[in-house]
This record gives C-alpha cells, structure tokens and sequence, in this order.
C-alpha cells in the first residue's frame, strides 16, 4: 500500500503529561489523525528507537490544533507545531505502520512497531518508533 498524507509533529508542553511530541498523520481510507505521543525527542538518524504510545484518533480539526488548551480539559496544555509536510503511508496495519516523511526536520522512513507486551494497561497501543534505513 502506498498512500499520499499529510503530518504534523506537535510539541506539547502538557500540564499533567508534562513535555512530549504528538506525531499525527492522516490516516488510509479515513478522515481521522493516527496520533501517537512521544516522550523523548524524535529520532533523526537511525539506531535510536523510542516508545510511542498510541493515544486517540483525532478529527482534523483535533489534529491541527496549535495553542492554549485551558486546564481542567483533557491535554491541557501548550501545543506548538514543531513539523510538518507531506507523508507517504507505505504499510499500515495495527502491528506494523511504514511512513516516509517529507518534513523540513523529519525526512525519510519511519517505522512504527507494535509492542504490545511492554505494558498491560497500554497492550495494543505500545510501539516502537524508529527511523528506518534507506537504500541512499
């Protein structure tokens, strides 16, 4: 499956969750964001892998949203873009996600592996997330 998308990289400075990144992208076949939320900084060169946790689909609107999210309300918090573009959507199932990103900090392909081991709480939205190699 090869898929033409679009992303957005968020940087959230979240009042309960604290500093994270939201990766969204446009989902196959959908009107609907895949978001999943990243502790650490997203990895630009490959050998570095870090969990991401699936969190909610996101309407557009949802996943676009840049700003103040008043406390109280679920994601309170600042959100600020931090990249954006084009996106190819190579592979996507629920183990397994392939996504060539066009950004102006995140290029290349990028893997989503589903865990679903590492916590039980979080089973089916536990992945790893990692830049692939290419053959350039």
């Amino acid at each position: 499956m090869k898929e033409y998308s679009k992303f957005i990289i968020v940087e959230h400075h979240a009042i309960k969750a604290r500093k994270h990144f939201d990766v969204r992208f446009k989902m196959p076949n959908s009107k609907n964001w895949a978001s999943f939320a990243c502790r650490k900084d997203i990895p630009k060169n490959t050998g570095i892998k870090i969990l991401a946790v699936r969190t909610h689909d996101h309407s557009e609107k949802e996943a676009l949203f840049l700003g103040k999210i008043e406390e109280g309300k679920y994601g309170a918090g600042i959100l600020k873009k931090w990249d954006d573009g084009k996106c190819e959507i190579l592979k996507y199932t629920n183990q397994h996600i392939i996504v060539d990103f066009k950004g102006k900090k995140v290029k290349g392909l990028y893997h989503f592996v589903n865990t679903g081991v590492i916590n039980r709480k979080y089973k089916e939205r536990t992945y790893m997330f990692f830049k692939g190699k290419t053959n350039e």
